[in-house]
């Protein structure tokens, strides 16, 4: 069973060219790609309550949905008390919102994922000075109980993401976990892997603007047996969504 736990809908600001892409569209892709379900979380010019509605209630494929988590955002604190128990995860992208993870505006929101048991899919970039995976590392420490993903395995490049492994290894950080979306260099995932533990690894594809079928093949690859392989692909991100 393949779940792509990081997938978006919906249309970017000019930070991707206005790029949009429609449930329909996922739908597509997800099933030639052989992908069984998807967590889906909008894009950041798309509503969560229009996407949430279009996706969860899909009767032609199995979405989880992952709130977009913009302090800025007028309707969020509406959204999440009117449908916290529909949303699986939450989401945040310290670059886009030009913000730390450790910015005083989110911790509400750090509080709720918490005491709900939501996972934090957490942007972790190149852009050292917002993106860091060092950040949502300092989160951990301060809420235990919080589950986080580093998207990118915390920072979409070797040098970082490695350096991001060996920081969490040997049980450090138990709730914080490292998602594989859109990184490219399968040898460096496999030292990941192996550093780390196939039961802190997550698939994701960063669809739309990644396609699974180009990185499926990488957790296929790997140096591990078929039941870590399996973890990857969907035990792991099954079992943080079903607590």
């Amino acid at each position: 069973m393949i779940i792509d736990s990081h997938i978006h809908v919906g249309k970017w600001s000019s930070i991707f060219y206005n790029y949009e892409s429609t449930v329909e569209d996922a739908v597509k892709v997800m099933r030639s790609s052989g992908v069984d379900a998807a967590v889906c979380m909008p894009t950041d010019l798309t509503g969560n309550r229009y996407l949430m509605d279009k996706t969860i209630n899909n009767k032609n494929f199995k979405f989880y949905y992952n709130a977009w988590i913009n302090p800025e955002d007028k309707d969020l604190d509406k959204f999440l008390e009117d449908d916290i128990d529909r949303v699986s995860l939450f989401k945040v992208h310290p670059s886009i919102q030009r913000k730390r993870i450790t910015d005083e505006s989110y911790d509400k929101y750090m509080k709720i994922a918490a005491e709900n048991k939501k996972p934090v899919v957490v942007h972790c970039g190149r852009w050292q000075e917002i993106a860091s995976y060092k950040f949502p590392l300092e989160l951990a420490e301060k809420y235990p109980d919080l589950i986080l993903i580093l998207a990118h395995l915390g920072g979409d490049q070797p040098s970082l993401y490695l350096e991001c492994a060996e920081t969490i290894k040997n049980g450090k950080y138990k709730n914080v976990y490292l998602g594989t979306e859109s990184v490219r260099e399968f040898y460096f995932v496999n030292k990941v892997v192996h550093t780390v533990g196939a039961e802190k690894v997550i698939f994701g594809s960063d669809y739309n603007l990644g396609l699974p079928l180009t990185y499926i093949p990488i957790v296929e690859s790997l140096d591990i047996p078929a039941s870590d392989k399996e973890l990857i692909f969907s035990g792991n991100i099954l079992r943080l969504i079903n607590g």
